[in-house]
C-alpha cells in the first residue's frame, strides 16, 4: 500500500481513501460533474473498461485516439525506468490512466481526485488491480508526505488547478530523488493567446448553461513552467507532425508532453 494510503486512520468508502472532506469541494464537484454530463463524457462501465478505445462512431472518438496516442507514449517511457515506481495520477477521473500504468509490473498508481463519482467508478471497474488504489484529497491541503512519489501524472487535470507556481513546489516537496512529472494533454498560451482562450472558455460553458464552472477552469501560461526547467518530450508542432495532422487528417495529440525533473 502506498505510503498516502497506509495509516490505519485512513477511512475507505466505495473503494476509495478518503484524503480529504468531501464537503469542502461538494460545489465544485457537482458544477464539474454537470458539465461533464452535458458533454457527455460521463460513461458506462463498458465504455470505461475499454478506454482509450473507444467504438469508431463514438461521438469522441478522434478525441480518444489523440489520448491513445499521448498516453501510449507516456506508458512506454515509463516502462523503460528499471526501478520499482509509486505513481500517483493527479485529476485520474475515472481511472483509466491509473490503471493502464498500475498494469506495468514494477508501477504501484495512486489516482487521485476530488471527484469522488468517478473516483468510485474507477474502483469498481478496475477492483481487479492490486497495484492500483484511488483516492479522494486535494494535493494542495497537505496530503502529501515528502520523498514518498516516484511519478506524478498530470492528464488533461493541470488546468483544474487555479496557479501553477503553488502547485508545482507541493509536487516537488513529495517528490523522491529523480523523480518525475509528466503533463500530458493540456493547453498553454503566451501572453497573446491567453485572454482569448479565457474569453472562449467563458463563452462555452455560458452556451452549455453553465457560467459558474468558468472560474474552475484555468488557462496557464508557457512562462509560468519555465522557472522549472521543463524538457518537451513531445513538441506537436514539429514540421512533420504538423503536415500529419493538416495534410494527412492523422489524429496524434495537438499538446506538448512536458516532464519536470527533481535532480
Amino acid at each position: 500500500m502506498h505510503a498516502l494510503l497506509s495509516s490505519a486512520d485512513t477511512p475507505k468508502q466505495n473503494g476509495v481513501y478518503q484524503l480529504s472532506d468531501p464537503a469542502t469541494y461538494a460545489t465544485e464537484q457537482a458544477i464539474y460533474l454537470r458539465v461533464r454530463q452535458l458533454e457527455g463524457r460521463l460513461y458506462e462501465d463498458d465504455i470505461v473498461r475499454k478506454l482509450p478505445l473507444v467504438p469508431g462512431n463514438h461521438v469522441y472518438a478522434n478525441e480518444w485516439i489523440m489520448r491513445a496516442d499521448s498516453a501510449q507514449r507516456l506508458h512506454a517511457h515509463i516502462a523503460g525506468i528499471d526501478r520499482r515506481l509509486t505513481i500517483v495520477d493527479i485529476g485520474c477521473g475515472n481511472g483509466w490512466m491509473s490503471n493502464r500504468l498500475a498494469g506495468l509490473a514494477h508501477c504501484q498508481v495512486v489516482g487521485l481526485d476530488i471527484n469522488r463519482p468517478e473516483l468510485e467508478q474507477g474502483a469498481r471497474v478496475f477492483v481487479g488491480n492490486a497495484d492500483l488504489s484511488f483516492a479522494f484529497g486535494d494535493v494542495m491541503a497537505g496530503i502529501l508526505a515528502a520523498d514518498s512519489v516516484d511519478i506524478f501524472v498530470m492528464a488533461a487535470s493541470l488546468q483544474y488547478f487555479e496557479n501553477v507556481l503553488a502547485l508545482l513546489p507541493h509536487l516537488f516537496s513529495a517528490l523522491r530523488d529523480e523523480g518525475e512529472i509528466h503533463i500530458l494533454d493540456t493547453p498553454f498560451y503566451d501572453d497573446m493567446t491567453q485572454n482569448e482562450a479565457i474569453e472562449r472558455s467563458r463563452s462555452y460553458y455560458e452556451q452549455l448553461g453553465v457560467p459558474e464552472m468558468s472560474p474552475y477552469y484555468h488557462h496557464h501560461l508557457w512562462s509560468d513552467l519555465k522557472l522549472f526547467q521543463p524538457t518537451l518530450l513531445y513538441h506537436p508542432d514539429k514540421p512533420t507532425r504538423r503536415l500529419r495532422r493538416l495534410f494527412f487528417s492523422q489524429q496524434i495529440s495537438p499538446f506538448a508532453w512536458i516532464m519536470l525533473k527533481r535532480s
